[in-house]
């Protein structure tokens, strides 16, 4: 096992260093960002995906306005988890940083969250389908 490495300092220097500007050797931090420009128009299967969704639910604003979220919807539809978590993360603030959607974007990802869940409801047991008389 390896031990520690240690640089003495006195207290006086300790206490610049934790009460002080970051030294010039210190890198900034840096986020990553998506381009905006990726996926900036809707693929043509993303089109198809919608016009199979009921009218009620279909996001047009969303696909006009931020259409790689759309494509991104489109493709994992039918992938039932990874759609429920990434439905999910669009409308919770994880990093605590987002701005948030316009209303009327984020009204239809509300609508298309529900009308999934009741596409795919999840935490049935037996019984739940036995009362239901199925």
């Amino acid at each position: 096992m390896k031990s520690l490495e240690f640089e003495k300092v006195s207290v006086a220097d300790a206490r610049k260093a934790l009460e002080g500007a970051p030294k010039a050797e210190d890198k900034p931090e840096t986020k990553v960002r998506r381009s905006s420009d990726a996926n900036p128009v809707l693929l043509e299967t993303t089109v198809a995906w919608m016009a199979e969704l009921p009218y009620a639910v279909r996001p047009g604003e969303l696909a006009q306005r931020y259409p790689r979220i759309a494509n991104s919807i489109a493709e994992l539809w039918r992938r039932v988890a990874r759609c429920e978590e990434y439905l999910d993360s669009l409308v919770v603030d994880q990093r605590g940083d987002r701005k948030g959607f316009p209303p009327v974007v984020a009204q239809e990802l509300a609508a298309l969250r529900n009308y999934y869940a009741e596409l795919h409801p999840s935490n049935q047991s037996t019984w739940d389908l036995v009362e239901r008389g199925k």
